[in-house]
């Protein structure tokens, strides 16, 4: 007689777990599902093929197309995670690999010239000076790549570490021992001292430093964390300015108008990258100078379109820029929960197609997210 009310604790055990296991199932299904749509949505907009190779579109409204180095990393980083998931090939990723190859600045300079210009799919103009961010992007992918592909994985290793040594000697300044802007920043030029603080990105410096066994790159991250911890300490929002001034251990953000627009010292359209450049490092000073950015944003009844370092909203409007990389950061602590749930539009909101920069963080974000 009392083998019924095990056999049935059994059978209840069994749907219970069942339950759980099918809706743990939907949820991955519909993340999957999420993931593959935006990929998708976001390559149609805004990938591009030519005789040079594949690249992506920054300009959406353009009738003539112009690429960026900047983007180029992004596409770079989002096909190496499609390709995870088996949505992506190799030959994909090639096309892009052999467009950042036909545009690198010279036979002799790896580094990827930071704007591409064309008339009827044919290249009329080709800057001649690099944007470090790219190139940084564009290092790690290869690293990824060269994972992903074994069979291609010499190809690649050896574009990244061309690449990684072109950075290392064109794109630092070994007075303040931190990354510069781009290789037009010289020695000889007033921007010799300017940093853009988002091209900090400690993971990416443990993995060049893993990748080339150059203690280099450590000092780097060193010298990199240290300058972001004099900016968190600045101000009580933690927030760190688009551009700074580096110069005898004093950092300085840019003033308005002296380097790209009115925002140059502000929270702005390049800084709003950071807590994405820092949610994935597990570097403890990293964590403390991403955490007191994240706990000014938790009190923010509504994430804007910028901020003064004080804390002032630049805009009432909201965009998938400043939003996507808070997403992203606040979904690697549990503590940021709120933050999770106010920010969740950008993955659930369809790419508008017109808006390069918000789409492709927001596809970053949502692939990134769950990487594989």
């Amino acid at each position: 007689m009392r083998k019924r009310p095990a056999i049935m604790w059994s059978l209840l055990a069994l749907i219970f777990f069942g339950y759980v296991a099918a809706v743990v199932f939907n949820i991955n299904d519909n993340q999957t599902k999420l993931e593959k749509e935006t990929y998708q949505q976001w390559r149609s907009a805004y990938v591009r093929e030519n005789d040079e190779g594949t690249f992506v579109k920054t300009n959406p409204k353009g009738k003539n197309d112009i690429s960026l180095s900047e983007g180029h990393g992004y596409g770079m980083l989002i096909t190496i995670q499609a390709a995870k998931r088996g949505w992506a090939s190799e030959e994909e990723f090639n096309e892009l690999y052999r467009y950042y190859s036909n545009s690198q600045i010279s036979k002799d300079n790896p580094l990827m010239s930071w704007r591409q210009k064309f008339e009827n799919e044919k290249q009329v103009a080709k800057e001649t000076t690099n944007a470090t961010d790219g190139d940084l992007d564009i290092a790690y992918a290869l690293i990824e790549a060269s994972k992903q592909w074994p069979d291609r994985s010499t190809d690649y290793q050896q574009a990244a570490k061309k690449l990684l040594t072109a950075i290392k000697t064109r794109n630092y300044n070994s007075t303040n021992k931190l990354l510069t802007v781009g290789d037009w920043a010289t020695k000889d030029s007033e921007f010799y001292n300017l940093i853009r603080p988002s091209d900090i990105i400690p993971s990416y410096f443990d993995t060049f430093a893993a990748f080339s066994g150059d203690d280099f790159w450590r000092t780097l991250k060193t010298n990199s964390v240290k300058a972001l911890e004099t900016m968190s300490k600045q101000h009580k929002t933690g927030l760190i300015p688009d551009f700074a001034w580096v110069k005898d251990a004093t950092i300085t953000p840019a003033k308005k108008d002296q380097i790209a627009n009115a925002n140059d010292g502000n929270y702005g359209a390049n800084a709003c990258r950071i807590p994405w450049r820092l949610a994935s490092s597990n570097d403890k000073k990293v964590n403390q100078v991403l955490s007191k950015m994240m706990n000014f944003f938790l009190k923010e009844q509504t994430i804007t379109e910028g901020y003064t370092l004080s804390g002032q909203p630049l805009s009432s409007s909201r965009s998938k820029n400043f939003s996507a990389p808070i997403l992203y950061a606040a979904k690697q602590k549990e503590a940021y929960g709120d933050l999770v749930d106010s920010q969740s539009w950008v993955v659930s909101d369809d790419l508008s197609g017109n808006d390069y920069y918000g789409d492709t963080l927001a596809t970053l974000v949502t692939m990134q997210m769950n990487q594989k």
